[in-house]
């Protein structure tokens, strides 16, 4: 599907957004993706482990629209229906901050309802407990993730923990199933799990193997990276089944993790770690061979947003926001001049998408919310309570 990593580096839908279909957004600079269609799944063949699940509700916070909010994940199920996640003021006697609030549009940012929270503590870091991190199905189904795994199946009027045994550290969805990238609690390969949204029974995906970071789906599409080898692992893991089977192919930048989008298969755009920057790759054979983008020159950190919204389009940003109409072969500069670390890209279809950048310093309360209608080509921000 994204901000520990920008804030260790002053640093992973919309993937935030993506296609059609969204994907969770933000902070935590790895993939966000929690895509959302009505396609129906495919029908793969049957996993053999299955997960424990807490048998306790973790209550809810308080459902008031907060004041002077500021977001830090962003998901969607379509053009206009959206819900963030950003620090909220605790409520309870037996919090302690920061913990959380989540807001709801359903007509394009134009007015917003506070919708209760799980009662746990919001994640500033990537180790400890809490959740960082928000993805929703549909309206009656959604996600809070990152380190831990909260799940609603009624709308965000109550949020159940599952025990997943270790660290989520990614979660997406598509035609009605969601997947998630889980690192053991005491170390070792991570695996891809997934589960019907409407109720909490994840079992492992053991055709995938281990894997690492990179989580994209829509529909039957299913990519993630590999976690065999140093580091990251060198492959990438593509599934048209729904992940009943897996092609492997070598990763744009192997054994560093990877940002992947595919919005119109069988394009895959790649953003990738290289070391001490980043780059941007495209794929035209289902991720089959990669090819260097080269961005004008571009200096690109290595944790860069990152999000296309078509097979020609993509968006890529630093502190500055960068476009490609054709296919990577030329990037021109888009969006406000006052952002000083954008934290996330995603689009909801091949026109409209989102943006989350820090205007000052990268604190939580300088983050905004920025809208697109025209693939990029311009942002504007969206008036938050």
């Amino acid at each position: 599907m994204l901000a520990f990593l920008a804030a260790a580096a002053v640093v992973a839908a919309v993937v935030a957004i993506v296609l059609v279909n969204a994907h969770p957004g933000k902070p935590q600079r790895t993939s966000a993706a929690a895509s959302h269609s009505t396609t129906a799944p495919a029908k793969p063949k049957p996993h053999t482990t299955t997960t424990s699940q807490a048998p306790t509700h973790t209550g809810t916070v308080a459902a008031s629209l907060p004041a002077h909010f500021a977001p830090q994940s962003f998901t969607a199920i379509g053009e206009l229906t959206w819900w963030l996640l950003g620090p909220g003021p605790c409520v309870l006697a037996s919090e302690k901050p920061p913990c959380g609030s989540i807001v709801q549009t359903t007509d394009g940012g134009r007015s917003f309802k506070g919708l209760p929270a799980p009662q746990a503590p919001l994640a500033t870091e990537p180790s400890g407990s809490g959740y960082s991190q928000l993805a929703f199905a549909d309206r009656q189904n959604g996600f809070a993730f990152a380190p831990d795994l909260y799940a609603t199946h009624d709308g965000s009027e109550t949020w159940r923990r599952v025990d997943l045994g270790g660290t989520v550290t990614n979660l997406a969805i598509s035609a009605g199933t969601a997947y998630a990238t889980v690192e053991p609690s005491g170390g070792g390969n991570g695996r891809l799990m997934r589960s019907p949204v409407g109720r909490d029974d994840w079992t492992t995906v053991s055709a995938a193997g281990a894997v690492s970071s990179g989580l994209w789906v829509q529909g039957s599409e299913v990519i993630v990276q590999s976690g065999v080898g140093t580091g990251i692992g060198g492959n990438v893991l593509v599934s048209h089944d729904g992940g009943a089977t897996f092609t492997a192919s070598p990763a744009p930048s192997p054994g560093l993790p990877c940002l992947f989008s595919a919005p119109a298969p069988p394009v895959v755009w790649a953003r990738c770690a290289t070391g001490t920057e980043s780059g941007v790759w495209r794929s035209g054979d289902d991720g089959g061979h990669f090819t260097a983008v080269v961005a004008g020159g571009l200096s690109l950190p290595n944790t860069a947003a990152f999000a296309a919204a078509s097979a020609s389009t993509a968006v890529v940003a630093a502190r500055q926001l960068y476009r490609t109409t054709d296919d990577g072969a030329t990037w021109v500069p888009v969006g406000p001049s006052d952002v000083s670390q954008w934290a996330y890209l995603g689009f909801t279809d091949a026109t409209h998408g989102v943006a989350l950048g820090y205007v000052g310093t990268l604190s939580p309360a300088n983050e905004r919310l920025y809208y697109t209608t025209d693939a990029g080509q311009s942002y504007h921000p969206v008036s938050l309570p």
